[in-house]
C-alpha cells in the first residue's frame, strides 16, 4: 500500500509539472551596447543604436531581435539590420521605421528569425528629426544562437 500511496503522489507532481523537467529560460545577449550617435534633434537624448539577441533555448535556432532607444523630442528612424550566420555565410536583412519619444513608445522587434552557432549582427540607422536624415554609426557585433 506504501508503494502505491509514493507512486500515486509522484504521478499527481509529474502530472502538475513539479517534478518534471524546469521550463528553460529565454537567453538574452547584447550587441552594441557603446554605439551611439548624435539625435537628429542635435539637443536630446543620444541616439542608441545597440540591440538584444533574445534565444528561446526551449526552440534552438530560434531568436529575436529587439531595440529601442527614447527622445524628448518625437523623431523617427529608418533602420537595417543584417543578420549573418557565421558557419555559413547566409545573411538576412530586415528593415524597420520606428518613431522615439519618452513614453511607452516599443522601439523595434524582429521576431521568427532562424539560425544556428555565431551569427554576426550589424545595424544601420538613419534619423529623421530637426536634421533631415542624421546616419548613425554602423553597429555590429555576435551572438550564439
Amino acid at each position: 500500500m506504501a508503494t502505491a500511496t509514493v507512486m500515486l503522489g509522484a504521478s499527481v507532481l509529474a502530472t502538475i509539472g513539479v517534478a518534471g523537467p524546469a521550463q528553460a529560460a529565454p537567453r538574452t545577449q547584447n550587441i552594441g551596447m557603446n554605439c551611439w550617435s548624435l539625435n537628429p534633434n542635435i539637443v536630446d537624448v543620444p541616439f542608441f543604436a545597440g540591440v538584444t539577441v533574445r534565444t528561446d533555448t526551449g526552440r534552438p535556432g530560434d531568436f529575436s531581435i529587439w531595440a529601442d532607444s527614447k527622445s524628448l523630442f518625437p523623431y523617427t528612424t529608418d533602420t537595417t539590420v543584417t543578420v549573418t550566420e557565421l558557419s555559413t555565410g547566409r545573411a538576412q536583412s530586415h528593415q524597420r521605421h520606428w518613431q522615439h519619444g519618452l513614453g511607452d513608445l516599443p522601439g523595434y522587434w524582429i521576431d521568427g528569425l532562424h539560425g544556428s552557432g555565431p551569427i554576426r549582427v550589424t545595424i544601420r540607422s538613419v534619423g529623421h528629426g530637426l536634421i533631415p536624415s542624421l546616419p548613425a554609426p554602423v553597429c555590429s557585433g555576435t551572438a550564439t544562437v
